[in-house]
């Protein structure tokens, strides 16, 4: 499949830093051109990782994060909507929550006065 996976929260770990993915509310997949999938518990350990040169730019075929507002449901980076936060909590200190729709993040950040940010000034 070329598509992302569902993440066993509890079971798979985080292939940066080890630890077992267990906040369904974070969580991320990187898929390879080749259609291997590695696995995130946060946008801290997956930016992380591309930065690590593990894989080159062209390898990368696609890039999925947790909607925080719908646990576990895996959406495409670039179409997500990020709020960055302190109050988040992430598992590995990104705290970065990324949204399916806008409407969403614009509710959460009324609780958690993050702030709006894309997808490419989170990897850059």
């Amino acid at each position: 499949s070329s598509g992302p996976q569902p993440i066993a929260y509890g079971k798979d770990a985080c292939y940066f830093c080890k630890m077992v993915i267990s906040d369904q509310r974070f969580g991320a997949e990187l898929i390879t051109d080749k259609h291997k999938i590695y696995k995130f518990d946060d946008t801290h350990c997956t930016v992380s990782f591309l930065k690590s040169n593990v894989l080159a730019n062209e390898q990368v075929a696609s890039i999925y994060l947790v909607d925080y507002s719908q646990k576990g449901k895996l959406i495409k980076a670039e179409e997500s909507f990020l709020l960055k936060s302190e109050e988040l909590r992430s598992p590995m200190g990104g705290n970065i929550a990324a949204f399916a729709a806008e409407d969403s993040m614009t509710k959460f950040n009324t609780e958690l006065n993050g702030a709006v940010i894309k997808w490419n000034e989170v990897i850059q």
